[in-house]
Order: C-alpha cells, then sequence, then structure tokens
C-alpha cells in the first residue's frame, strides 16, 4: 500500500481539480469528504477533472465513510455534470464507466494520464444529449 494523497481545488467556479493516489483510509476519506463538501458549495452544473494514478482500493473504513455520507456525496454529484478521469488503472477506469450508466445526469469519462488537455477540451464542451462516457 502507498501513503495516501488527495487535494482539491476549486480552479473555477464551476471546475474542481482533484488529485489522488495510494489508498485513502477512513481518516482521509472523512477529511476528503470535507473539503469536497466547502468547494463545491456554490458550483452549478460544473467539471470536475480528477488526476488518479497509482490509484489503490480504499480501506474497508474508507467505503464505510462513504455509505455513511451516502446523502452528502449524492448531493455533490448532483451539482456535476461531466467527470473527465486521468488514470492509469483499468479498474478505475472500469468502475467510472459502471458510475456513469448508473447516475443519472452524469456522464464520467477517461482518459489516459498524459491526456489533460484533450481532457480539459471534453469538460470545456458543451454536453450534449447523446453524451456517453468511454
Amino acid at each position: 500500500m502507498t501513503t495516501p494523497n488527495f487535494s482539491s481545488r476549486l480552479e473555477t467556479p464551476n471546475l474542481l481539480v482533484i488529485e489522488t493516489h495510494g489508498a485513502l483510509d477512513a481518516v482521509g476519506m472523512e477529511v476528503a469528504l470535507s473539503m469536497l463538501v466547502a468547494e463545491m458549495e456554490g458550483m452549478h452544473h460544473g467539471g470536475v477533472l480528477i488526476r488518479a494514478e497509482g490509484v489503490e482500493w480504499p480501506s474497508l473504513g474508507a467505503i464505510g465513510v462513504e455509505l455513511r455520507h451516502w446523502v452528502q456525496l449524492m448531493a455533490m454529484v448532483e451539482k456535476v455534470d461531466k467527470v473527465a478521469l486521468l488514470t492509469d488503472r483499468s479498474w478505475v477506469k472500469t468502475l467510472a464507466g459502471i458510475e456513469s450508466a448508473l447516475i443519472p445526469n452524469l456522464v464520467i469519462k477517461s482518459f489516459p494520464p498524459d491526456a489533460e488537455a484533450e481532457a480539459r477540451d471534453w469538460l470545456a464542451a458543451p454536453l450534449s444529449v447523446d453524451a456517453t462516457a468511454s
């Protein structure tokens, strides 16, 4: 297990940039969720750019924290239309595709870690009616 790292910052009023690697534990997940709630407070129809290289499966405690904060998580998801995921992990891409298919009005698209310019262009483009995850 690598040392977890999570940071986020609101780059513009409707673009949140998240950087993460390693595996979050319960304490790290609590801190991450608190940061996200505060940063996303005024966001509407926003986008999220996630840099997720070297991500590992979270601890069971971290998953428990997510479940306990499910209502807050869903409130945050409602503020976002698109998520661009830069990752080197195929399992993360697979989970993102499943989430995109299951969560109404949210499109998640995966990109290779070196395709940030393409990811940002996709986030900046209008969301089309036939938008799909990939």
